[in-house]
């Protein structure tokens, strides 16, 4: 199986999850294999370290007659919401076929589960579990997944602190603290005004585990680029093969060319962050030395002449001469006397 830990623990990486969701459903086994596969091809491609499926049973997530969701309605899916988990749900015989394939192609394979059967058929298979967000008050799932020992990302959409609490709780007390929590809104697609990412630090903060952000807005970049300049050390983004196809999923999900450059802009994104020190780095030090203003003379001087501001010296940009005292002694070169003779444009240093 493809080593990820080390990956996924790195801070100075930002682990990226290309979420596939239900975008590959077309119609039999056979006809979903081969779009499900094209889904790994892309994430590998646009440089993805984890792809993403979902792994349920719709009987173990709503009740009969559930009707239809508003949201999907608006969007013109009109069908129960039962029907559209029945048709969406994918055969467990799928899991090795793709985690296989996913291992060949040196790419992450993960699959959330909504219970526990399908945790027990994906957990062979997968380095890291997640817990989707309206699934973060499913008690019995969440000690399932934590007695794995395997690391959790538990999405936040929809969460109050307390329902959070108590699922970094819950796991923790199943002896499992190795939790990524990720910021999400619930809602497809996010407007980018309901996004919250500023809460990212905060809830580093308060729970000191490391904070992601599962990405639901249609824009590639404004995001999950935020997000890693908020602290985000795992972004998950909705893709596709093409937004046209029927599914809920296709609509908010990224093409692959948007997904490749979501990819790359973090990858830039994530160099720019730097090590939180505020110093001169080696890409300054030629410029420093050239352009930052220094004392220097503005004609020759004397050795035993005094030295005055506006006579003899000015504080001026050295270029390629001898630097000078820093600016900041100024007043303390003011009206001592020049130790040695010094040339016009040189730096000043010796004086008593």
């Amino acid at each position: 199986m493809h080593d990820t830990t080390k990956k996924f623990e790195n801070k100075n990486h930002v682990f990226v999850i290309a979420e596939a969701g239900s975008n590959w459903k077309c119609g039999s086994f056979g006809e979903d294999l081969k779009p499900a596969k094209k889904l790994i091809d892309v994430a590998v491609r646009c440089g993805a370290d984890a792809v993403k499926f979902q792994t349920y049973k719709p009987e173990t997530i709503y009740v009969e007659n559930a009707g239809a969701s508003k949201y999907l309605s608006d969007h013109g899916i009109t069908q129960s919401i039962n029907d559209i988990f029945k048709h969406l749900s994918m055969p467990y015989e799928m899991i090795p076929e793709l985690a296989k394939y996913s291992q060949q192609h040196n790419i992450t394979f993960m699959s959330t589960p909504f219970s526990i059967q399908d945790a027990k058929e994906v957990n062979p298979y997968v380095q890291i579990h997640k817990i989707a967000s309206f699934e973060i008050n499913h008690v019995r799932l969440v000690e399932y997944l934590a007695r794995t020992n395997k690391p959790l990302l538990i999405s936040t959409g929809a969460s109050t602190y307390a329902e959070i609490d108590f699922a970094v709780k819950l796991a923790q007390e199943n002896k499992n603290n190795k939790i990524t929590l990720l910021q999400c809104t619930s809602k497809y697609p996010c407007p980018i005004e309901a996004l919250n990412l500023s809460v990212i630090p905060q809830m580093e903060k308060k729970y000191h585990l490391p904070i992601g952000f599962s990405d639901h807005s249609t824009d590639p970049l404004i995001a999950p680029l935020l997000a890693v300049g908020f602290g985000a050390t795992c972004i998950e983004k909705h893709f596709t093969l093409d937004r046209n196809l029927p599914g809920p999923d296709h609509p908010f999900a990224l093409i692959p060319e948007e997904l490749e450059l979501m990819v790359k802009s973090i990858r830039s994104a994530e160099k720019a962050i730097g090590n939180g020190k505020k110093e001169i780095l080696e890409v300054e030090s030629e410029l420093r030395q050239f352009a930052t203003r220094s004392i220097q003379a503005t004609r020759d001087i004397c050795e035993g002449e005094v030295l005055q501001e506006g006579i003899n010296f000015d504080v001026l940009r050295p270029g390629n001469r001898i630097r000078g005292t820093e600016p900041r002694f100024l007043n303390q070169v003011n009206g001592r006397k020049a130790t040695k003779n010094i040339k016009r444009g040189d730096g000043i240093h010796d004086y008593a």
